[in-house]
């Protein structure tokens, strides 16, 4: 599964004292402050994380065990790794975690960094924050969020919906000659008729997403099949489908999970 590169750079005020040969180190505030920026920017200008201040990155997005692993002295560059958790508030999902690969090292006067994460787990975080600022969201104005959800409310006159619903005069029942489309081929990995989540019923309405589940069944079977630990690979679309998908809340989300999954399955 092929990780994203991602890269930003930073001015440094002060370089001296700042680890070996100036290279400001793994563990160092200015270095995970610039890995969450990163992460931040990635993930859109559109999404939960785009506008949330640099304390409030550090509160969604905290960065533990932070060591180096390597360090290259003749380009005066850190190679690191560190323990992301990043804090669910939906019900029985408790946190995002993940390993962080990243570099950190100072070139003329600029700090430099580099992380890499994996497409899917870069939409798990995502969910995360986005689960956390919804939550804090309907804490700080439940009255607000009360009258906004009301005043979109729109009344149908029973009259109307009564005349919409009947059948115009010239339709017609289909034809049962006609050939039928096995649900089987059309449809997702599931039984439609047993989606009981929210998430498996948008996908069971919308043939798009149907396909995308369809096919990234069918790539998880062949890495499976193809796997020397099918335990693991099993393990792995478990925690993609609970932490990924199934925290999703639109169309759009499922499908980029999906188009996500597929990559790192392919």
């Amino acid at each position: 599964m092929k990780k994203l590169v991602l890269s930003s750079a930073f001015l440094l005020p002060v370089l001296v004292g700042c680890g070996k040969a100036g290279a400001p180190e793994c563990g160092d505030e200015m270095t995970l402050d610039l890995v969450r920026s990163i992460i931040q920017r990635e993930l859109g200008a559109g999404s939960a994380a785009a506008n949330l201040s640099e304390e409030q990155l550090r509160s969604l997005l905290p960065i533990s065990l932070a060591h180096p692993t390597s360090f290259d002295e003749k380009i005066s560059r850190y190679s690191c790794q560190a323990d992301l958790t990043v804090p669910f508030n939906n019900p029985g999902q408790d946190v995002y975690k993940l390993r962080l690969e990243y570099t950190s090292q100072a070139v003329n006067g600029q700090h430099l960094a580099e992380v890499q994460v994996l497409p899917g787990d870069l939409i798990g975080i995502g969910a995360a924050i986005s689960s956390n600022v919804r939550s804090q969201a309907r804490a700080a104005a439940p009255a607000a969020a009360a009258a906004i959800e009301e005043s979109q409310a729109v009344e149908v006159d029973p009259a109307y919906d009564s005349a919409m619903s009947t059948k115009a005069d010239d339709y017609q029942e289909p034809n049962s000659d006609e050939p039928l489309v096995e649900a089987s081929s059309t449809g997702p990995s599931f039984d439609c008729g047993n989606a009981s989540s929210a998430v498996e019923q948008m996908i069971c309405a919308d043939p798009d997403l149907a396909r995308l589940d369809k096919q990234t069944a069918e790539a998880f079977g062949v890495v499976r099949a193809r796997s020397m630990d099918p335990g693991a690979v099993t393990a792995s679309q478990g925690r993609w489908r609970r932490t990924v998908r199934d925290v999703c809340d639109d169309e759009a989300c499922i499908q980029q999970a999906y188009q996500a999954r597929l990559a790192e399955l392919n």
